[in-house]
């Protein structure tokens, strides 16, 4: 629901940026020849330079400042208050560098008398998909706020009418509804005022229609909800498969298409959430930091590597990576790194960027007491890396969202297997060369064990490193119940694992794949080391899990 939410607001606003380019152009065949076929924001290009020249590529129109607006004062108020949101948007006015529109101008005439203009826009109705945050789940509150927002600024008893037909119509969507159902619910309402019946016929009679601009022009593009509604209808009814084709051929059917664009984008957003939304239009928006923050949503991580620290469970810092899509991010995922390893080895950076080019974002952090990261390597344990898996998904939920997807190699792949339960957003776990047992890694501390048994602690030579390994890291491996916590996975698993690893032998990838139900998969990786230390291992177990992964995380 609350990405849902997200895709009904963010949608809406994606609309009236990709409108911006063409605002107020009226002829579809100079769009055509200005830009070809739309495809992202774009700076006013002459004729919309006219009504919004200090506006740029990912700005809003006067529609979108006003829409967020009203998200503030939502946000700012806890739900819809019509004080708070009249003053803000009286104040937005004072200084407003872009373009003021006749029913802005009557409005504020008639302001200290309270009275709106007469107005028939459908920009005032459009305004509404920003009252979602608050009252998504409140029908008729949802109804009252749209109503009474609109009326503010535009009188026309029609246009406030339009304003509950889309309320509706966005609360059933945001609920499951199709759009023939959604249509069903909003006409099934009594408006004194609003044709919607006769006009949603007009619509459907053009259905058949080649050309989508001469329909929208037929029936009207410009701002005038006799027009717009339509219009707006015509354009869903025809494209409300696909919210990007929607919001193009409203786009390049000119007109006032950013008044239309804003509920077509909140109705399809609120279906299909904000993955149906193009990266590169969220990418571009200017405030949609602020969007997401107002929202209570958060943020979409810069693309490419960047620096991520979180907090363990015991307060300490912990340094990671976070390799992020150049487009869409389809989900987030976790990656363990080997015993004794670190982020930064090549095999954990080959396979997060193999993915993150895949369009899933992964987080790859060091362990308490390794590499970057704060704390004493010597007072770590198996268990003190399972809570820094949930520490590091506990981050991406609170910055971003929750990982779907654990990946862990060698120990690490031991790690996700039992952090997976604590993480209840994960659906999927990868291991790669992952012994069965934690207990397993003794085997390359054999010289040190009854050292360490006896005096507490010993120095062990791991990969030309030494480290302090205490008495009660033994006692953690051993005591882990992992084939336990395999059998109650209930997660999807993909168990990778060469047969001529010499540190994890490949048993131990049987042994995994007989104690887990399914679904559950192995793959050979044939010929590979235990550290995948050639580039092209990495790089195919990137592309595997990426396919693997594709249907967990839609």
């Amino acid at each position: 629901m609350n990405d849902r939410i997200a895709g009904a607001v963010l949608g809406a606003f994606a609309a009236d940026s990709l409108a911006l380019g063409v605002h107020w152009i009226y002829n579809p065949t100079r769009i055509a020849r200005l830009v070809g076929r739309i495809a992202a924001p774009l700076d006013p290009l002459a004729g919309a330079a006219k009504y919004h020249p200090a506006r740029k590529a990912g700005q809003f129109t006067h529609y979108g400042d006003q829409m967020l607006v009203l998200l503030r004062s939502v946000a700012a108020s806890d739900g819809w208050s019509r004080e708070d949101f009249a003053a803000r948007w009286a104040e937005m006015w004072e200084g407003y560098d872009g373009y003021v529109d006749g029913a802005t101008k009557d409005t504020l005439a008639g302001w200290d008398a309270g009275t709106p203009s007469e107005s028939n826009d459908l920009a005032g109705p459009s305004r509404l998909p920003a009252l979602l945050p608050a009252l998504a789940d409140d029908l008729e509150g949802l109804v009252a706020a749209a109503r009474e927002q609109t009326g503010l600024t535009h009188g026309d008893a029609a246009t406030v009418d339009c304003a509950e037909f889309f309320a509706v119509m966005i609360h059933a969507t945001l609920h499951g509804a199709t759009i023939h159902d959604a249509l069903a619910a909003a006409l099934d309402r009594d408006y004194a005022h609003l044709p919607a019946g006769e006009w949603l016929e007009l619509a459907r009679g053009h259905l058949d229609a080649e050309d989508p601009a001469a329909v929208v022009k037929e029936l009207g593009a410009d701002c005038h909800v006799p027009h717009a509604f339509p219009a707006t209808l015509y354009l869903l009814l025809k494209f409300g498969d696909s919210l990007e084709d929607t919001l193009v051929e409203n786009t390049m059917a000119g007109g006032d298409s950013a008044a239309r664009g804003m509920l077509l984008g909140a109705i399809l957003g609120a279906r299909d959430g904000t993955a149906a939304i193009p990266g590169a239009w969220l990418g571009a928006l200017e405030a949609g930091a602020e969007i997401r923050k107002l929202m209570g949503q958060p943020e979409r991580p810069p693309a490419g590597p960047s620096k991520f620290s979180f907090q363990s469970a015991d307060g300490l810092g912990l340094a990671g990576r976070l390799e992020a899509p150049e487009g869409d991010i389809k989900g987030f995922a976790v990656f363990a790194h080997c015993f004794t390893c670190g982020k930064d080895v090549a095999a954990a950076t080959r396979i997060a960027r193999g993915l993150a080019a895949h369009g899933v974002a992964v987080l790859r952090f060091d362990f308490t007491g390794l590499g970057n990261s704060d704390g004493d390597f010597a007072n770590t344990d198996f268990s003190s890396n399972v809570a820094d898996l949930a520490a590091a998904a506990d981050a991406l939920r609170s910055r971003f969202e929750a990982p779907r997807l654990l990946v862990g190699h060698s120990l690490g792949g031991a790690a996700v297997l039992a952090a997976a339960q604590a993480i209840p957003e994960v659906t999927g776990v990868v291991t790669i060369g992952a012994p069965a047992d934690p207990a397993h890694v003794e085997h390359l501390l054999k010289g040190s064990l009854e050292e360490i048994e006896r005096d507490g602690a010993a120095p062990v030579e791991l990969a030309g490193r030494s480290f302090t390994i205490r008495r009660e890291f033994l006692h953690d491996v051993r005591d882990q119940l992992q084939f336990e916590k395999i059998a109650g996975l209930r997660r999807a698993l993909l168990i990778m694992h060469s047969p001529v690893d010499t540190v994890v032998g490949v048993d131990n990838a049987r042994q995994i794949f007989e104690a887990a139900r399914h679904p559950k998969s192995f793959l050979s990786l044939d010929q590979a080391d235990h550290l995948l230390s050639k580039r092209a291992d990495s790089e195919f177990v990137a592309a595997v899990i990426a396919a693997w992964g594709e249907r967990l995380l839609a």
